[in-house]
């Protein structure tokens, strides 16, 4: 995946990119939650991750570009909010609890691997991923 094709994935995710009428915007890692339809999309997750592996040299730059970044906060910090108890989903009790555990160790693995790569640590950024895949995470 080239650098363009993966910003232009992770304004979808974030529910940021003005085509809402793309697929990708209502069924990406967001758009997915709201409404929620019962069920966690892990192809979501894994998508972002790959992402942010596509976007490794970005990170590395003197000023790193505003609009991905605000997409990748977005995701976190709005999935994280909306999967507390007083959010939308939490609130509502429309996530399990095994479902609020994925959802937010989700969120916690994509936000350390962006401040591992803010920070220029590219090997660490992905270990808790690849935790994920081998199972040894949640």
């Amino acid at each position: 995946m080239d650098g363009r094709k993966a910003k232009e994935l992770l304004s979808f995710h974030s529910c940021r990119n003005s085509d809402i009428h793309n697929p990708k915007w209502s069924g990406g890692f967001l758009g997915s939650l709201r409404p929620f339809q019962g069920r966690l999309r892990e192809e979501n997750f894994r998508e972002v991750m790959e992402c942010l592996k596509a976007l490794q040299e970005e990170f590395l730059a003197p000023a790193v570009d505003r609009e991905m970044i605000s997409d990748l906060m977005g995701i976190v910090c709005l999935a994280r909010a909306w999967a507390s108890p007083r959010g939308m989903l939490g609130s509502n009790r429309l996530l399990t609890e095994e479902q609020t555990r994925l959802l937010l160790a989700w969120t916690d693995i994509i936000e350390l691997c962006v401040t591992y790569l803010l920070e220029g640590a590219q090997e660490e950024a992905f270990a808790d991923y690849q935790d994920y895949l081998n199972g040894e995470y949640c």
